[in-house]
């Protein structure tokens, strides 16, 4: 049985907990003064291919320091997540200056100029759960010494935090915002270029993921990407310490998409030595697909939010693993719930729904589904229902 062990934790209103290994230490200053630092906030996304645009208004970015609110920044401004993609940020604060010491919380304050565009082309209002009024708080773990900036990171995976509640025969859309946070200074990164094992042309609008194994052997997404125009890719802000598999299971076009095999490559271990990698890969076009798609019980509460896994066995020189290749956002109706993946290459794949619940003390608890097994076949859709 694959068991989901997630180190981020998707916010369904209050609390999200990024555990964070950052260097650095408070330390005193002179006598009748208190020693300060100061910090930089910017925001950056993965991508998303459902919407068209995903509208956050950011009023502020604030930090907690002993119970007590540091605003470092008023961006005060409606901010498009899927433009802040392949190296595109937005900086939330600059400079802001703060006491020197540890720093275990922050947060995001939104207004109400929050909204969706569809494919279609229509604009559907983003709500915000109540419990969120307060602002979207990170728990993190910072250490501000004196006269140093920390450069923080925000990853505002727009991909993984929008639930869709169906209302009739329109549906409401709910900001269930899943987060990261990274010190720049510990991070690496890993980049190349996916190209078609026939043409060897380069692969534009691929998804590929930089994914990580737990102690037994799970496979979790630690940043995500597309491909540009030529194929290539660039995951980024990846803490150090740790060890990557790039995988992808490239999907190119919009109208009539082209799939692809998936694919992982062998692991990198990323450290303050040895900080960037590069991966390139040639992929095999797979003319036979088909789909996945099943129900969800029991079906999600308001304060709850679903999304459903697809996995598939690739091999790397470590061995096979199961690896995320497509993820999706569960649907919640009047008393279904529903989620499909589309366009998917002929084979065997194993899915698994995550829940995540917020609970009443604003603490957030993850449970997941049994993993079920399901075979693709050219032009079927396989039904696999999933029990949480």
């Amino acid at each position: 049985m694959l068991k989901w062990r997630a180190t981020f934790l998707t916010l369904a209103g209050l609390g999200l907990a990024i555990l964070m290994a950052c260097s650095g230490s408070s330390s005193g200053g002179g006598s009748g003064t208190v020693p300060s630092g100061s910090m930089n906030v910017h925001l950056v996304d993965g991508p998303i291919s459902d919407y068209q645009e995903i509208n956050v208004n950011i009023q502020s970015v604030q930090i907690n320091s002993n119970g007590t609110w540091i605003t470092l920044g008023t961006p005060n401004k409606t901010l498009n997540l899927l433009t802040l993609v392949g190296g595109v940020s937005e900086t939330l604060a600059s400079g802001a200056t703060l006491p020197a010491g540890h720093y275990d919380q922050m947060r995001l304050v939104l207004g109400s100029d929050n909204t969706v565009k569809l494919a279609d082309g229509s604009v559907q209002p983003l709500k915000v759960p109540s419990g969120m009024q307060s602002g979207i708080k990170l728990i993190v773990n910072f250490d501000v010494a004196p006269g140093t900036t920390k450069d923080v990171w925000i990853d505002f995976d727009a991909a993984h935090s929008v639930q869709v509640v169906q209302a009739g025969m329109s549906g409401q859309y709910l900001l269930r915002p899943t987060i990261w946070a990274f010190d720049k200074l510990a991070t690496g990164s890993i980049q190349g270029t996916l190209t078609d094992s026939a043409t060897s042309a380069g692969l534009p609008g691929a998804l590929v993921y930089a994914e990580v194994l737990d102690g037994s052997g799970n496979a979790r997404i630690a940043r995500s990407t597309v491909t540009d125009a030529n194929g290539a890719y660039t995951l980024d802000l990846l803490p150090t310490g740790a060890t990557y598999f790039v995988v992808s299971q490239p999907l190119t076009g919009t109208d009539t998409p082209k799939a692809y095999d998936a694919k992982a490559s062998d692991g990198f271990a990323l450290s303050e030595a040895t900080p960037t990698f590069t991966y390139s890969a040639a992929f095999t076009a797979n003319a036979t697909t088909g789909g996945v798609s099943g129900g969800l019980t029991p079906v999600a509460t308001s304060s709850q939010s679903d999304r459903v896994n697809l996995f598939q066995s690739l091999t790397t020189s470590s061995g096979s693993h199961l690896f995320l290749v497509r993820t999706t956002m569960a649907t919640v109706g009047t008393s279904t719930e529903t989620y499909s993946f589309t366009t998917v290459p002929a084979g065997s794949y194993s899915l698994q729904a995550v829940r995540s619940t917020l609970n009443g003390d604003g603490s957030t608890t993850t449970t997941t589904s049994t993993v079920q097994t399901g075979t693709v076949a050219g032009g079927a859709t396989a039904t696999v229902n999933l029990t949480l």
